[in-house]
């Protein structure tokens, strides 16, 4: 293990339990669909509506059916000067958001958050695809959701949580243990 698994898996829990409490940060409903579904950082930042089906939680469903009537409110508050993009994530005016400010917006995140600052590709993408493979997710259904066209990519972007290599430990121990009860 290279020590980059465990950053990735306390990063995830940490941010998003950052982004959920800081409401006024616009992008944290995005971190957290990045994280929670794999999706690329470009494809949030110009994600529109019914361009492409992603599958979310309820909790997360919820989250963006508020985050749509917060963004009508911003609409219409700002008038003509709104830039219709239909865009899911979008600045206060409509305009899309820069996949680069994304970035850094998410370091910063993840900084204040008190959690090792990584790439935002590693942080959302490879945690996603890592988080759907610990939950038990069939690997062909992963390939589809994060765009993969073949195992050996998958399998590259997905990193092994610390958890799982204990769970596989004390797994290992526990047959260890039934075996020296028979002898």
């Amino acid at each position: 293990m290279t020590g980059r698994e465990h950053d990735v898996s306390g990063m995830t829990a940490a941010e998003l339990e950052h982004a959920r409490r800081v409401s006024d940060d616009p992008p944290g409903l995005l971190y957290r669909v990045m994280v929670l579904r794999g999706c690329r950082r470009a494809e949030l930042a110009g994600f529109r509506a019914g361009d492409r089906k992603v599958f979310l939680d309820g909790d997360t469903g919820g989250l963006l059916y508020t985050h749509h009537s917060a963004q009508l409110r911003a609409r219409m508050a700002v008038g003509p000067a709104w830039q219709d993009n239909d865009l899911v994530f979008c600045q206060p005016d409509g305009r899309p958001w820069m996949p680069d400010h994304i970035s850094k917006k998410f370091k910063r995140l993840a900084a204040q958050a008190g959690v090792p600052v990584v790439k935002l590709h590693e942080g959302g993408r490879h945690t996603g695809n890592s988080l759907m493979r610990d939950a038990g997710v069939d690997q062909e259904l992963r390939m589809r959701e994060v765009g993969h066209a073949d195992k050996s990519v998958n399998d590259r972007y997905t990193h092994t949580l610390i958890e799982a290599h204990l769970a596989a430990a004390e797994q290992t121990a526990a047959l260890a243990r039934k075996a020296g009860e028979r002898t």
